[in-house]
């Protein structure tokens, strides 16, 4: 049976929708803003009894006749009201889905007249949409301010726009061409909002970007400043606050010295804590920074003193992720006469090692082999 459009009496039986459209071109701007309501066409089709609506593929075309040109003179018009300029920002994330259409917002100056109205969380969307391809992304670093743009944003602008200010830091920051001098202003500034911003999703955001930052090479040495004010987020009431915060320490104890910052921010004993999460990512983090921390010989005195090594023979019986991070922490541990001895007295320790010797993970076999080998070790 051949498609044929949908009969009037079909159209009448779909459910009515307003959506966002596009304006008459011969009204004002005022008039505009109040016929800016339900212009979105919407064809639909009837095949065998049902009908059928465009996918999403057809959103540009269903927004009728708008242009980028004439998004462009909303955004660069001295006089618009912030009504048309929100409508006009939201038609336009709407329209950049592929990367052939953020091309063309390239061509129609738009990736500078959006950097000029990231006061609207809807702009720093856009922005971060442009930060995603690589063609807006070189458009954003080399002809604009952006970098010091959104950074004037995450210290002044509303709750909404410093957590997208930082949305967009975290993907303009992925690109090689940032300058160094750039990236150490985005990390002071993630390490200043993640200590004294009291928003949630602020700190999330800052914590975020300051994570990515610090596992870049050229950046390590730098992230050991931020180990103070992210060990002191390991008390924080929200879950993934902490948990981000473990994952940041982990990257920061690659270094010796981040090792060392560590210890001295007492991180090991709230890093212990963190070991009885609920949550799995919360407790892998934690066990991957302690395994790093004890390589010194002043991270096994201080795990001595948190008691961390009764915590992790108990973390034994988690999951393989943390087992094995737990098994290679035991092993760096065991060089140490005391807790070698003292772990060795009771056999069911022993045992618990043994055990997993035959587990079915080659990572956790591996690893628990080690640390048997380091239990038994006599010099």
């Amino acid at each position: 049976r051949q498609h044929r459009p949908a009969t009037d009496n079909t159209k009448r039986s779909l459910p009515q929708m307003e959506t966002k459209g596009a304006p008459p071109r011969d009204e004002d701007p005022e008039t505009q803003e109040q016929a800016f309501q339900t212009t979105k066409h919407i064809e639909t089709y009837e095949s065998k009894g049902d009908v059928k609506s465009l996918p999403d593929s057809y959103l540009p075309k269903a927004f009728g006749s708008w242009s980028f040109e004439e998004i462009a003179k909303v955004l660069a018009s001295k006089n618009k009201k912030t009504t048309l300029r929100d409508q006009g920002l939201e038609m336009l994330l709407q329209m950049c889905k592929r990367p052939t259409d953020i091309i063309r917002a390239v061509k129609a100056d738009l990736v500078q007249l959006v950097g000029g109205n990231l006061d609207s969380p809807v702009a720093l969307d856009c922005i971060s949409q442009f930060a995603r391809q690589r063609c807006s992304r070189t458009e954003l670093l080399q002809k604009t301010q952006i970098v010091e743009a959104l950074v004037d944003v995450a210290s002044n602008g509303t709750v909404d726009c410093r957590a997208g200010a930082f949305q967009c830091l975290w993907e303009l920051s992925q690109h090689p061409g940032m300058s160094r001098e750039r990236k150490s202003k985005i990390l002071e500034l993630c390490i200043k909002s993640a200590n004294d911003d009291k928003e949630t999703q602020v700190k999330l955001g800052s914590l975020r970007v300051l994570k990515m930052m610090i596992t870049r090479q050229d950046m390590a040495k730098e992230g050991n400043a931020c180990v103070p004010v992210v060990t002191s987020l390991l008390d924080h009431k929200d879950q993934d606050v902490r948990m981000l915060s473990c994952e940041a320490l982990q990257y920061a104890c690659v270094s010796d010295l981040g090792k060392d910052s560590c210890i001295k921010s007492g991180a090991v004993p709230k890093l212990t804590k963190q070991l009885e999460d609920n949550l799995k990512q919360v407790r892998m983090y934690a066990t991957a920074a302690l395994m790093q921390i004890s390589i010194l010989k002043a991270g096994k005195l201080v795990m001595i003193e948190a008691k961390t090594v009764p915590v992790l023979l108990v973390k034994l019986a988690d999951e393989d992720a943390i087992k094995n991070y737990a098994l290679q922490c035991l092993t760096n541990l065991f060089s140490h006469e005391n807790i070698r001895h003292e772990t060795k007295a009771v056999e069911a320790n022993v045992k618990m090692v043994e055990g997993l010797i035959k587990s079915k993970d080659p990572i956790v076999a591996a690893s628990a082999q080690s640390c048997l080998d380091k239990l038994s070790w006599e010099p």
